[in-house]
């Protein structure tokens, strides 16, 4: 009798444009470099978002709150070195290094792989573009405004098209974050299998859906404000009393001139 060997094929699922990048970047000695890039994401750039959003949300209690805010940070001891230190340094390697790396998802080819990761993978690098170039010119129109206060905000945000503008860009850096912490609690191997994965990215999923409405929140709150009249309009409504008021004193006076006649 001839004996039939049974030959079980297994499917091989195509590896992730992730998991191809991190090989390579074992191979290629630049392991410790996307480590650190990894680790400026979250600390203390994540943070900092998570709090900087969480501050200007006080616009939604009002121009006082937001104010006060703005006054409080603003009286930090040695604040542009502690901002240099704390968030420039880290800001641009993770962003130049960002730039550095965004060529790869040129192979991300995602007709051939169209696992979502792969998506998430190219949309991190299009998002990381768009919040390097948002970041900079949001930081060169407010942080560098000594009269910067709540109404000053306004009258920039309430303009639909820096609306729009801010609206994309708040939108990019959530989702630049929250997909950067998915990648963080992989590549410091801390979820390793395929469910700690699953509920990692439900939980960094809520994470963003909460920063998200947290920062639109207060886009809204500025773009309804109503306007702050001008100094013209102010001094032409007080020309209009101080002239109604002249016109009162004259007939007041005019009339005791008739009664005293009489």
């Amino acid at each position: 009798m001839e004996s039939h060997k049974q030959v079980s094929i297994k499917t091989i699922s195509k590896p992730t444009i992730e998991e191809k990048t991190l090989q390579s970047s074992q191979n290629s000695g630049e392991f410790l470099l996307r480590r650190l890039h990894s680790l400026a994401g979250l600390l203390p750039l994540g943070l900092f978002l998570a709090f900087h959003l969480t501050v200007n949300n006080a616009a939604v209690k009002g121009p006082e709150a937001f104010n006060f805010v703005v006054a409080a940070l603003r009286s930090i001891p040695y604040l542009p070195f502690v901002e240099m230190a704390i968030l420039g340094i880290p800001f641009l390697f993770h962003g130049l290094y960002g730039l550095i790396i965004t060529p790869n998802v040129a192979r991300t080819n995602l007709t051939a792989y169209s696992q979502s990761r792969n998506w998430a993978y190219f949309m991190q690098r299009i998002t990381g573009i768009i919040v390097f170039v948002f970041l900079a010119v949001h930081i060169c129109q407010f942080r560098f405004n000594e009269d910067l206060d709540f109404h000053s905000v306004a009258s920039s945000l309430r303009q639909p098209a820096w609306a729009i503008a801010y609206l994309i860009g708040i939108t990019a850096t959530v989702y630049h974050f929250a997909n950067g912490l998915w990648n963080f609690f992989i590549s410091w191997g801390i979820t390793v299998g395929k469910k700690a994965q699953k509920v990692s990215a439900v939980a960094c999923s809520l994470i963003g859906f909460v920063l998200l409405g947290i920062g639109l929140s207060a886009l809204w709150a500025f773009y309804s404000a109503p306007p702050v009249p001008t100094k013209a309009v102010i001094q032409q409504n007080i020309s209009f009393e101080d002239l109604w008021a002249e016109d009162s004193i004259k007939s007041d006076n005019q009339s005791g001139e008739v009664k005293v006649k009489e």
